[in-house]
């Protein structure tokens, strides 16, 4: 009485684990490529990070010596007048 039933309900089931685990597979295989593109985008900001500091000391040592020719030049500006 059940077997013609349980016969249609094993050859459902085959496939539905098929897709299930197919389904996992993909998600695994989209969330490591999502992982793999945060990783890179993380190494471009630490790497536009350190470049942001590099310049930030190079502009700092600009204005001190701004600053130091500033002062060499009213001091050469009064002697000329």
């Amino acid at each position: 009485m059940f077997y013609p039933l349980l016969n249609i309900v094993m050859q459902y089931v085959g496939a539905v684990l098929a897709g299930i685990s197919v389904g996992l597979i993909c998600k695994v295989y989209f969330a490591s490529q999502m992982q793999n593109k945060i990783r890179g985008y993380q190494s471009d900001i630490v790497k536009s990070h350190s470049r942001i500091l590099e310049l930030d000391a190079r502009n700092d040592e600009l204005e001190k010596r701004i600053k130091e020719l500033e002062g060499r030049f009213i001091k050469d500006r009064i002697f000329m007048n």
